[in-house]
């Protein structure tokens, strides 16, 4: 017989093997299909006439690009509770408990001989998988075989990590579904308890509508972490046309974060060692296990829960009835404690597993709580932390962006100061933007919103609810703390800079469209048609595409095109309608020298983007206007149409042909092209009749 302080038991260990080893052999196949069984059938025709062949590439780029697309931690946390969970099934059992440890073999042999057990069928397919992709890929002809390893290597340190904390969860409970319950909890109870506090900021505090947005993975959620920050990394860049390769990079991702959480995984083992160790035997089936876990258990539900519910109470309030900012707050305020002892006691029956909680221990316990809660939620509503009034240090922005109509993102360190003072000056004038905007919810308006990306990596996004500056309601100090704004970005070098694109002054016009409306009489419809300009060379055509340009440049100085303010849809709606042209009018600007900067890409992109390299050549879509004069002198005058006839607006195309809530009289020919001549035709004289303008 062995001794009772022994670390393992042979015939323990054995025993623990012959019940989880089905749970090893699913996963084993899993893998095994996963890994070599999919890489082999991906690469039987690689010498082929196959797409990758085409584009240039090796086995070495397939077997990284393969490797890095194959799950890590995502395999690991679940076959880890599967395997520690009916290892350690006898702890939730009344008779199976007493049972194994009646026997001589102390906990701690329990313990580490379970862990052993657990760990030999969680990594051995893992160990075995990765010896077989071995041999299957350097059968392939396939070099960099490390990746194979470094993947093996994540999943072997993830299951270390993810076994000790279901373990440690299932040390907690006296239940086997509770236990997996907090194995989950605690794996993500970090993102949940960032979520609860967004959701809450994204109702509550002025600015923060787009709080949700901003989540990114921390190093406290393993599970989400490792796959992002660790892993085999595989870069194939291809041509512009996506015809061959022309560059491929790999590398290890995150090894250093590997060693940090094997070490957490022997910290979290050695804690559970000690919970194991104290553990009583009549805690079986208890919902929390140990006593220490209560409170906090008690006291996290009903502090998020409540918090969150208060939140979302005040909003439904607001959606049912005008509220003030301060009276929204008050709502949330008094919701979330009300809900906070409901939900306080709750636990606090399900924990001791009766009704008969109230008494003056637990009543001041709760009373304690709730007045934390309070503080808490009033330093919210004072922003103690400067949540509201943050505007990150130049040291530490990346990039700086805005976006109303359209985005614009800013790296030059001076515009990125200019952006960064005109956002302090903003929230100067916090509390007049704010309670206009709360007392007149009826007024148009719309949300602009502004992003920082900071040099180390985090996302600060920040959303301001504006209405019209041309509304009766507003006061000069609204308008002098939001018209800066909107000088900043409807300054014409910007436009270009940052909405035609960083190769606006140096690039060749590749295409070009503009849209004419051709009326088919004989049924009361239209059509719409393109010149091509088949007849001229690619030359020719570019000659022609760039005259149009340089004069769609001369109405961005003059203010007519992407102009932004922060009028709604709905306002001025048929007098904007009657000067925007329904025609389209797009083009395609490339430079094959530099790398084209898009700032909508860059604006929306994930916290470990920034942007696009190999990308030379933009879309440009313009909704062109009767005032923008010169680009439509310069787009007759190149054939792109051959009068104003194929020239229709918005309301004059809804009018004629779709009757969207018009008048449905049909439009006089003379009213339309008298109309449109005294916008379309400069007449510094005055002494020429529009309609012989249109004639001309």
């Amino acid at each position: 017989m062995q001794s009772k302080t022994s670390f393992f038991n042979m015939a323990l260990f054995k025993k623990n093997i012959s019940r989880t080893w089905i749970a090893g052999l699913l996963y084993f196949v899993l893998l095994l299909l996963m890994l070599p069984v999919f890489f082999v059938i991906n690469t039987a025709n690689i010498n082929g006439d196959d797409w990758y062949t085409r584009l240039g590439y090796t086995m070495e780029m397939r077997l990284y690009e393969h490797m890095s697309s194959i799950p890590t931690t995502f395999l690991a946390i679940i076959i880890s509770i599967i395997v520690t969970g009916i290892t350690f099934w006898y702890l939730f059992n009344r008779r199976d408990n007493y049972m194994m440890h009646s026997f001589p073999v102390s906990r701690r042999s329990l313990f580490f001989t379970g862990i052993l057990s657990s760990l030999t069928v969680s990594l051995l397919p893992v160990v075995l998988v990765s010896v077989i992709m071995t041999i299957a890929a350097a059968a392939r002809g396939c070099d960099g075989l490390a990746c194979i390893w470094y993947w093996a290597l994540i999943v072997a340190v993830s299951t270390l990590l993810f076994t000790a904390i279901a373990i440690f969860s299932l040390m907690i409970s006296g239940q086997i579904i509770t236990g997996i319950i907090f194995y989950f909890i605690f794996n993500f109870l970090y993102l949940m308890m960032e979520i609860a506090f967004r959701l809450t900021a994204s109702i509550l505090i002025w600015g923060l509508s787009e709080a949700m947005n901003g989540i990114q993975y921390r190093i406290w959620t393993p599970v989400l972490y490792i796959s992002e920050k660790v892993r085999v990394v595989s870069e194939v860049v291809t041509d512009d046309n996506y015809e061959r390769v022309i560059n491929f990079q790999h590398s290890f991702s995150g090894s250093h974060l590997l060693a940090i959480y094997a070490v957490a995984a022997l910290v979290i083992t050695i804690v559970s060692y000690q919970l194991y160790r104290f553990k009583k035997l009549e805690t079986v089936l208890d919902f929390i296990a140990v006593p220490f876990m209560k409170p906090v258990f008690s006291v996290g539900m009903s502090f998020f829960i409540s918090m969150v519910a208060g939140a979302f109470i005040s909003g439904m309030v607001e959606a049912l009835t005008s509220l003030s900012y301060d009276m929204k707050y008050g709502i949330a305020i008094v919701s979330a404690l009300i809900l906070g002892v409901i939900i306080y006691f709750a636990t606090q029956m399900l924990i001791e597993k009766t009704l008969r909680v109230f008494c003056a221990k637990k009543a001041f316990a709760c009373a304690i709580y709730s007045l934390a809660a309070l503080g808490v939620l009033l330093c919210m509503r004072l922003d103690v932390l400067g949540i509201e009034n943050r505007v990150p240090a130049l040291k530490d922005i990346e990039w700086a962006g805005i976006e109303n109509e359209y985005a614009m993102v800013f790296t030059d360190e001076m515009e990125i100061e200019a952006f960064r003072q005109m956002h302090q000056n903003f929230l100067t004038d916090k509390k007049e933007l704010r309670n206009i905007n709360y007392n007149y919810p009826d007024v148009d308006g719309k949300t602009f919103s502004i992003r920082y990306k900071l040099k180390n990596g985090d996302i600060i996004i920040r959303s301001y609810p504006v209405i019209n500056t041309e509304a009766s309601v507003v006061s000069s100090e609204y308008v002098a703390a939001t018209q800066p704004i909107l000088d900043f970005i409807n300054n014409p070098g910007r436009i270009k800079e940052h909405i035609i694109g960083n190769i606006w002054n140096d690039c060749e016009i590749k295409s070009m469209e503009f849209s004419t409306i051709v009326d088919a009489q004989e049924n009361n419809d239209y059509y719409m048609e393109y010149n091509e300009f088949d007849e001229l060379s690619t030359s020719e055509k570019k000659a022609k595409y760039k005259r149009v340009y340089e004069a769609f440049l001369k109405d961005i100085e003059a203010g007519k095109v992407f102009q932004q303010d922060f009028a709604g849809y709905e306002y001025r709606y048929e007098e904007n309608q009657k000067e925007i042209l329904y025609n389209t009018f797009d083009f395609v600007i490339r430079n094959p020298d530099v790398d084209y900067f898009s700032d909508q890409e860059t604006f929306y992109d994930s916290p470990n983007g920034f942007y696009r390299e190999n990308l030379h050549e933009q879309d440009i879509y313009a909704n062109l206007t009767i005032n923008c004069t010169n680009t439509l002198k310069a787009l007759k005058d190149e054939g792109f149409y051959n009068d104003e006839n194929e020239l229709m607006t918005n309301y004059e195309f809804s009018k004629k042909y779709e009757n969207y809530g018009y008048d449905s009289e049909a439009i006089e020919p003379e009213a339309i092209d008298a109309e449109r001549a005294e916008y379309i035709f400069e007449d510094p004289d005055g002494d020429l009749d529009p309609l012989e303008a249109v004639m001309n």
